[in-house]
């Protein structure tokens, strides 16, 4: 899903910062750049250990690409639509933010996912036997799957492409994991590191030789600690896919609040220096804000300009980091909601949505069916839409209007839903920076940037371009990030 980019002024450089009041700066206080919800989480977190905590937001408004729209007697997201169940870090957040009791869970067809193959719709396999008995797969497609437990590991970094193609064959790439990629990341297989896009996957082969050996391992593995888990009365995670009763934009919403005046909203940050004697100091127009500890929860070109004014004396070196962050591609893709009578669609919409493979030849990359994932989104006798459009492969829609926009993915799903007519209305949202992505040496490069960056003692950076650009991800490591602060400052002091 689409993530938004800060509305920073690129290349805006300012002279020396005056000499901030000594009042200004506290030992345990913390400047958050961002308040996407990687910053918001983070200072939470961070609010919670202790850390006094203070969240500029170059925009007029918190949560980043988490934005719900209430129109015309619906409801939908602008970015992401859901998140899944599956993460410690997001429940604790949830529970402790007393957001459980506006928890929404997904309706049980989301659970179903389809596929479009040469225009036609098909259910998307669930799991290796579904695999073998599904429709998706040729009986050579099939039998070339059977073969990966005999396949060896790999001996250099690979794209997704090439590792699938190696393990599972070229079937399962071209209509099972190409459209997945789609549906993640809007982004290219060929492109995606294996290792850095999709980890998980690059493990199986690490740990246990094989992929559906090391799947089977891990399911095994996963129902024993859930019987343990429920043993000892905990609520074991189920991995049900979720949103709120207000919609994703909830979750920012309730944070900001409780922050409270910790958040600073039209605040662009214009530059950030570093001194051992004042720490970071960030100004913001006329504005100056003093801290012992920074944390960049922007995306990956605004960090590059933030980190322009850190004084160094290896030049070079932070100039290749900024050039690494700089070339992390952030392919635009436009969002495009749209609602039609019932009667106007002929395929039950009975699932998550509908997946377009690039083999497809379609600059659509796929639809969600908003209305059947969660209940009471539109009029019971209407159906929403959620169409995306751009990415690693549609980039030539992106010269088209909004108009021509939604009249090309009307007329490329029709073949695959039954679609007859216009739609009641349409709205777009564009990203014109989507998601990030993680293409081959990502890793290196994100290695190179934290090296580099060591040498500015309390900087710190959580954002979705580096360490996974899932919702549960982003919260994740800034739950990570607090802990790891906390300790440290309690290692500081003895």
């Amino acid at each position: 899903m689409p993530t938004t980019n800060a509305a920073f002024s690129p290349n805006h450089r300012v002279g020396p910062l005056p000499k901030p009041p000594q009042q200004a700066a506290q030992d345990a206080h913390v400047l958050i750049i961002g308040a996407g919800i990687s910053g918001l989480a983070s200072a939470w977190f961070l609010q919670q250990q202790g850390f006094s905590v203070t969240v500029l937001e170059a925009a007029n408004q918190v949560g980043g690409n988490l934005q719900t729209v209430k129109k015309y007697g619906c409801q939908w997201e602008r970015g992401p639509n859901s998140f899944i169940n599956n993460r410690l870090a997001m429940a604790q957040l949830i529970e402790q933010a007393g957001l459980k009791p506006h928890l929404v869970r997904a309706n049980q067809a989301a659970h179903r996912r389809f596929i479009g193959k040469k225009g036609r719709v098909l259910a998307l396999p669930t799991g290796i036997i579904d695999a073998l008995t599904s429709r998706v797969l040729s009986i050579t497609g099939k039998l070339r799957l059977l073969m990966e437990p005999f396949i060896g590991k790999a001996t250099q970094e690979e794209s997704i492409a090439e590792h699938v193609k190696r393990r599972l064959g070229h079937e399962m790439l071209d209509w099972l994991v190409d459209p997945f990629i789609s549906g993640v990341f809007a982004g290219n297989p060929d492109r995606l590191s294996v290792r850095a896009a999709v980890p998980k996957i690059y493990a199986l082969e690490v740990e246990y030789g094989s992929m559906i050996l090391g799947g089977v391992a891990k399911m095994k593995a996963k129902s024993r600690h859930k019987k343990l888990q429920q043993q000892q009365g905990i609520e074991p995670l189920d991995a049900a896919m979720m949103s709120f009763s207000g919609g994703l934009h909830q979750l920012p919403e309730v944070l900001a609040q409780q922050l409270g005046p910790a958040v600073e909203l039209n605040a662009q940050v214009d530059s950030l220096t570093y001194s051992p004697e004042f720490g970071y100091q960030a100004r913001s127009g006329d504005q100056i804000w003093q801290a012992s500890q920074v944390v960049l929860a922007v995306p990956a070109p605004q960090v590059a300009r933030l980190i322009d004014d850190l004084a160094t004396k290896d030049e070079p070196l932070l100039a290749r980091a900024k050039e690494f962050l700089q070339d992390i591609n952030y392919p635009a893709v436009a969002s495009i909601t749209m609602a039609f009578e019932k009667h106007q669609i002929k395929h039950a919409l009975d699932g998550f949505g509908c997946l377009l493979p690039t083999k497809e030849n379609k600059q659509t990359l796929g639809v969600l069916f908003p209305s059947s994932i969660f209940s009471e989104r539109c009029p019971a006798d209407q159906h929403l839409l959620t169409i995306f459009i751009g990415g690693g492969r549609g980039q030539q829609a992106m010269t088209l209007t909004p108009q021509q926009r939604a009249e090309l993915v009307v007329s490329e799903l029709s073949p695959y839903l039954g679609i007859k007519g216009q739609p009641l209305w349409h709205e777009e949202s564009l990203w014109p920076k989507a998601i990030p992505q993680y293409d081959l040496g990502h890793l290196h490069k994100v290695a190179l940037v934290d090296e580099v960056l060591s040498q500015f003692p309390g900087l710190h950076m959580r954002s979705n371009w580096r360490d996974g650009v899932a919702l549960g991800d982003c919260v994740e490591n800034a739950l990570v990030l607090a802990q790891t602060m906390s300790q440290e400052m309690v290692w500081d002091k003895t």
